[in-house]
Parts: structure tokens; sequence; C-alpha cells
């Protein structure tokens, strides 16, 4: 007698059988058509379908029909349009939009930007503004009465924007990077991945005026600047309050209708070697003591090599 076949096992044979990796619409930089949602054992759901429609495709949810995804994974008609903040237009043309930088508030000499190689995805702290230290914020729509999220794109890398990955978990921990990488790279990248939330720091600056996080949408893991971070170092991410050396000025400052809907951090808080926040204004280098750190690392090398 045959031996029956599980449904899921059979859609799953089903899908791998008839791969169609082209029927997909690709992501494009003020729409992006993965969900992140999945179709492997069940259906897209029709709750995805607030004013779009979804499409299943090879075991993953996308956005059909000329519809975008939202931040909530859900599927929006064309006219719910991405915001570009600053710009007179979402047409996809950069010519009017705004271009920010990210200074860190504990040395503000420094910078967030992108690799300037190709073959580097990794985000840098530098003491130079440049294209690749330049970065334009995008707002999908966000479903009723949500916090915005964003999808953070380089000036120097058009189509690239910052991405989230969780690189490990075990023992109830995980390790997390930071990127900057096409979003249609690996076959479009589904849209938790892309975003990134800005969260108020639990620290504002000396005039009062707020700083910020750059957090994962998906988890609670923030990038910063670390004691040991060399010029040459990737930045590195934590989970909870990495303090000052993780808190952001924003230039130009957000609009006050989106910095208005921002949360504030609430989570556990920094405790250990936290930092002080900087005023720009006469601020001591950290690019010096940066050099210090690699140069101090070549020399014990040199020493160790040498004995």
């Amino acid at each position: 007698m045959a031996r029956s076949v599980t449904p899921w096992l059979a859609r799953l044979v089903a899908i791998t059988c008839s791969l169609q990796l082209a029927g997909a619409e690709p992501n494009s930089r003020l729409c992006i058509k993965n969900t992140g949602g999945s179709c492997l054992t069940t259906n897209c759901y029709s709750w995805r379908e607030s004013t779009g429609q979804v499409t299943c495709d090879v075991g993953r949810c996308f956005c059909d029909a000329g519809s975008c995804s939202g931040a909530d994974s859900a599927c929006y008609s064309p006219d719910r349009e991405y915001a570009v903040l600053g710009s007179p237009n979402v047409t996809g043309n950069v010519t009017g939009t705004t271009w920010y930088t990210f200074r860190n508030a504990r040395w503000p000499d420094l910078v967030l930007r992108t690799a300037s190689l190709v073959t580097n995805y990794n985000i840098y702290a530098v003491a130079s503004v440049a294209d690749p230290s330049k970065f334009s914020l995008v707002v999908p729509p966000t479903g009723q009465g949500q916090v915005p999220s964003f999808l953070i794109y380089s000036k120097h890398w058009g189509e690239s924007v910052l991405q989230w990955q969780r690189t490990q978990a075990g023992h109830g921990t995980a390790g997390y990077t930071i990127s900057c990488k096409s979003i249609g790279r690996v076959s479009s990248v589904a849209m938790p991945d892309l975003l990134t939330s800005i969260v108020v720091a639990p620290m504002p600056q000396g005039d009062g005026s707020p700083l910020f996080m750059l957090k994962s949408f998906r988890d609670n893991a923030y990038v910063y600047i670390g004691m040991a971070t060399t010029s040459m170092s990737a930045l590195p991410v934590y989970e909870n309050d990495p303090g000052v050396g993780g808190y952001w000025r924003i230039d130009p400052p957000l609009p006050v209708d989106v910095l208005n809907r921002l949360v504030t951090y609430s989570g556990r808080r920094c405790s250990t070697m936290c930092g002080n926040v900087a005023t720009v204004a006469g601020a001591a280098s950290r690019t010096y003591g940066m050099a210090s750190v690699f140069i101090l690392a070549i020399s014990s090398s040199l020493l160790l090599a040498s004995a």
C-alpha cells in the first residue's frame, strides 16, 4: 500500500518542482516586494492584502499587481507611497532628497559611513563627511497608528540599504551584524531585514535636544562605536543599551511630525564604561585614539614575532 504524503510535504515538493525564479517582481528603491512572509506550509493570509495584492512565489509572500510591502509586511496599493524624508516628491529621483549624517555622541568627530569598495559591505566610523557617510531616509507605510520604520539608503551606493542580520543563535544568545547591501541582492531581501528603527536615546544632548539609537527592526540590537573600534573595524552591534557610543546626532534634524512619532528607549540601561555625551565644538578627537589602537596592535604583533 502506498504511504500517504503529508499536506505540507506535498506542498513543499510542488513548490520545489515548479521554481519560477522570475515570477515575482524584484525589490526597487521605493517599492519592496518581499514581505518577509512564508507560504511554504501555509498561504500568505488575507491580512497581508491591506490595500494591495499578495502572491506566493517559491515559498515566499510577495506583493503583486503594483502593490508594495509596508513595514507591517502587508501589501499596499500604489497610492500609499513610500515617503522620502525631506524630498518634495516620491518619484524615486534623488535630486530633491535630503541627505542625512549620523554623528556619534561620544566621539562627535566620527560619522557613520558605508564601505567605499564594492566587495565590502561593512559599516564604519570615520572623521570625513563624504558621499559614503550620507544617507536618505525612506518611510514605508506603517499600518494604522504604528511607529515609523526606515529604509536607510546610501548616497554612495544608490540601490543599497542598511541591512541587519542575526549571525548566530543558541543558549539564549544571538549575534548580529549591520551592513549595506543591494535591495535586490540574493533574490530580493525581505522587508523586515531591510528596516531600521530610529529610537530616541535615554540621554539627551547638553541643550536638551534628543539623541538617537539605530536599532534592528526585528531584534533588540543597536549599532555602536566601541572603545577598541578602529577606523578599519566594522562597527559592532550590541543587545540592549550600548552606552553613549551607540547614541547618534542626526543632521539635519528629523521632521517634527516624524520625531513626534518615535519611541524612547526603555530597556536595560548601560552600567559599565558607558561614556559621556561630548559637545561637537572642541570635542576631543577619537581619530588619534583609533589610530593608536591600530599601531599598538601592529607593534605588539611585531614584538611577539621577534621574540
